[in-house]
């Protein structure tokens, strides 16, 4: 694994862009500084797919992400291995002329944060940056001069001084080195842009220390060096989106586990605010990443199998699942299983597990992919096939759950990206009633039918409550337990008897139409007359 903060991000995107484009796959992980607006219900049973993009879009509008890991899957020529390359980016929102971006911390977020031992230091001091197409846009209609705002005055007035003092005496090709050394690129890239403007006969450049180099050049010089140099201020501006752009023109396999905010994220963060339109939204997705594969959805639907095969696979949460597949009965449950491992020269994760730290659980989401997937592909292969599988072999044997999203406590269990969401599979709606003049609390009415089944309440009146429940088994008990309740009615939701406004709808027309009759028989009555 390899931290990657603004200081040596130049340096290592042309070997993070070589492994992403030799890659089979890419697995993506996010850490965000938030993950639940004020006001909002959370997760539902009664949501659907459009009301939870809803919810998952103020999310994203309120916080952003301080942290991705992508980790790069690469198939080792002729052998049955993969060589995982771990990136761990640090990533902070630097403002620049008018763009200047603002975001909420949740003090629960950066509690857990700390418990997995964030680097607060490199997200604040060393973060890279980025911006998605709109805002890139906006700085583009601005002179470059207005990108290079907010330098300390006292350091330009000094610099000023300095270089206004040298230049009556000198000649072309004279150097002047500043007493300024900045680390900061970003920083020192404005600086050089307000002298080079308030001086038209001087070029800047920096030492390997980051000094300040001020050159005494010609007009045409100097014309050709701003050719070279174009837009440097907005390309590093943009830093990890490079990143993202590289993503989406490789069209590689996109992995991650419960990635769906994952996405919601990247889109809002690094390609354009996200669509007010659900629908609009999964085509822009698919459009970006036209392989996608969700590694919890994926165990879903595995896990029982998996079991009869003697894993004990309790739970599809990502650290079960590796452990479960890493060990030797998981590494060997089918014929020809392949080698996984991280590349030599990150060995950070081979002596640690750094749980939550988005690269580690990247390269656990490609894993736990790889076993899956290879599970699920050679039920389909003999026996007596002696040669290991190809990966466009096991990428087809999931093509069934491809670009499907698991969805969390939801009325659907999944997102479909490439076509119409699934019809809901849990029970129908209860409507919950109360018996006498007692009135109805949503906690208590949770506390009491949750020990039935998981479920969520929604109060429509004091005395009336809509009841979703997670199982079929449970709302069957439930049914039965308040058959003969003394407080509480319990019926199935019907739309026409128990949904005021479509009652007062549905009463209107009526209304309507029986006017309408009556009109038509008197009205033609009075003709005959």
């Amino acid at each position: 694994m390899v931290d990657v903060t603004r200081y040596n991000f130049d340096e290592l995107l042309p070997e993070v862009k070589a492994h992403i484009e030799a890659s089979s796959f890419v697995a993506l992980d996010t850490e965000f500084t938030g993950l639940h607006v004020e006001g909002s219900t959370g997760n539902s049973l009664f949501d659907s797919p459009d009301l939870r993009y809803e919810k998952l879009k103020q999310l994203t509008s309120q916080f952003t992400v301080c942290q991705i890991g992508l980790c790069a899957f690469v198939k080792e020529p002729k052998k049955n291995s993969y060589v995982g390359h771990a990136y761990n980016f640090y990533l902070f929102p630097r403002s620049c002329a008018d763009i200047d971006a603002r975001f909420l911390c949740q003090a629960s977020s950066l509690e857990f944060l700390v418990q997995h031992n964030f680097d607060f230091n490199r997200l604040f001091y060393d973060g890279i940056s980025y911006m998605n197409t709109t805002q890139e846009k906006s700085l583009k209609e601005q002179p470059v001069i207005e990108m290079a705002r907010g330098v300390d005055e006292d350091m330009l007035k000094h610099c000023h001084t300095v270089i206004a003092e040298w230049l009556p005496s000198t000649i072309e090709g004279d150097k002047l080195p500043l007493d300024v050394t900045l680390s900061d690129k970003f920083v020192s890239l404005q600086l050089q842009t307000m002298l080079r403007d308030y001086f038209p006969v001087i070029w800047t450049n920096t030492s390997a220390t980051g000094q300040v180099i001020v050159k005494r050049v010609s007009e045409e010089s100097r014309k050709e060096l701003e050719k070279a140099t174009e837009n440097r201020l907005l390309e590093y501006i943009l830093g990890f989106t490079h990143v993202f752009r590289i993503l989406v023109e490789s069209k590689k396999p996109l992995l991650g586990h419960n990635m769906l905010t994952d996405l919601l994220f990247v889109h809002e963060k690094f390609h354009n605010p996200l669509p007010d339109k659900f629908n609009d939204f999964k085509k822009a997705i698919h459009t970006l990443f036209p392989q996608v594969v969700d590694t919890k959805n994926l165990s879903f639907k595995l896990k029982k199998e998996l079991i009869e095969k003697g894993l004990p696979v309790t739970s599809t949460g990502l650290d079960q699942l590796y452990q479960n597949l890493c060990s030797d009965k998981g590494r060997f449950l089918v014929l020809h299983s392949p080698y996984i491992e991280l590349s030599q020269n990150q060995c950070k994760y081979k002596d640690s597990h750094p749980l939550h730290e988005a690269a580690y659980d990247a390269y656990l989401c490609g894993y736990v992919f790889l076993r899956l997937a290879h599970f699920q592909a050679a039920k389909k292969i003999s026996a007596t096939v002696s040669s290991p599988l190809g990966f466009r072999t096991i990428l087809d044997a999931v093509k069934p759950w491809m670009n499907k999203l698991n969805l969390i406590r939801a009325n659907v269990p999944y997102i479909n990206l490439a076509g119409p969401d699934p019809p809901s599979r849990r029970p129908r709606l209860l409507y919950v009633s109360a018996i006498g003049m007692s009135t109805l609390s949503a906690s208590k009415l949770a506390e009491e039918f949750s020990i039935y089944s998981s479920v969520d309440v929604q109060l429509v009146d004091k005395r009336n409550a809509l009841l979703a429940v997670s199982t079929y088994g449970g709302c069957k008990d439930i049914m039965r337990a308040f058959k003969d309740h003394k407080t509480l009615r319990v019926k199935h939701y019907n739309v026409f008897q128990h949904s005021r406004p479509v009652r007062y709808t549905l009463w209107g027309a009526i209304a309507v139409l029986g006017a309408a009759c009556l009109w038509t028989l008197f009205g033609d009555q009075g003709k005959v007359r």
